[in-house]
């Protein structure tokens, strides 16, 4: 019934999207977002569980860790050798942090590439960290470390602590309230640089302040270059727009960007710009 109404709707585009960005803000925890803050979205990943269905409509797991699983067979996910290929950019490196890293499909292909360094991730939800650390275990590898973290907390790693921190489509559920304190936060423990795969407003207007975000269709959309240019010079920032081979989604092709921070110490990137 879902998928007919989906359909007809869609004949209609401007009816379509009005509809959609409705029903998208009438989620339950959406609604408590504008009432505390990203603590609500917080609250949300940290207690998923044994959900029926997936976040990647890709090969299902029956019971137990479903949602799970889904992250993991979704590694060879086309965007990620793009991301991989950016991180490898900042070579030579020795170290990399992933926020918000689920059960770690990244991070195994990134292992792959970097077979010898320390690569960590954290992320909110207990139950894909311990999944994600039996998994990797299973495939023999050892330079992975994953734990439960926030985004927002991440005063267990000092200054300086890995040559690359990066975020997938982590960003897109950090409210304004939590924004800039994330990023500067990302700044403080990386040597090299930042690497994040959100979604980016590429055209900005005056009507809102884009640099902390604007929320249309349930994710957060913002200006990255206006808000990392707080924290990094705006010569070192760099943006690549997601294109259908990387991403076959019509909303990340739409405003999904992988965007780059060379921090001051390291050569110069050059500013890339989305067309």
């Amino acid at each position: 019934m879902k998928e007919r109404l989906t359909h007809l709707l869609k004949k209609w585009p401007p009816f379509y999207n009005l509809v959609a960005r409705i029903y998208a803000n009438l989620r339950p925890y959406l609604i408590a977002e504008r009432i505390v803050g990203t603590r609500a979205r917080e609250r949300e990943w940290a207690t998923r569980r044994d959900r029926k269905g997936n976040d990647w409509n890709n090969k299902r797991y029956p019971g137990k860790n479903e949602w799970v699983l889904s992250y993991w067979d979704s590694r060879n996910h086309s965007h990620r050798p793009f991301l991989t290929e950016r991180i490898a950019d900042f070579s030579p490196i020795s170290s990399i942090l992933e926020i918000g890293c689920n059960c770690g499909p990244n991070l195994y292909m990134i292992a792959q590439k970097f077979p010898g360094i320390k690569i960590q991730g954290i992320d909110i939800n207990p139950l894909a960290i311990q999944k994600g650390k039996e998994l990797f275990a299973a495939a023999g590898i050892s330079n992975v470390k994953l734990s439960v973290g926030k985004a927002d907390e991440l005063s267990q790693f000092p200054d300086n602590s890995f040559d690359v921190v990066f975020t997938d489509a982590v960003l897109i559920y950090i409210g304004r309230d939590k924004i800039q304190g994330i990023i500067k936060e990302m700044v403080r423990v990386a040597r090299k640089g930042l690497i994040l795969v959100e979604q980016h407003i590429c055209k900005p207007n005056n009507k809102a302040n884009h640099s902390l975000g604007i929320r249309p269709y349930g994710l957060w959309q913002r200006d990255y270059v206006a808000l990392l240019k707080q924290f990094v010079p705006e010569a070192q920032i760099g943006i690549t727009k997601i294109t259908e081979d990387m991403w076959a989604d019509p909303q990340w092709q739409e405003t999904g960007a992988i965007i780059e921070a060379r921090l001051p110490k390291t050569a110069n990137l050059g500013k890339k710009v989305l067309t």
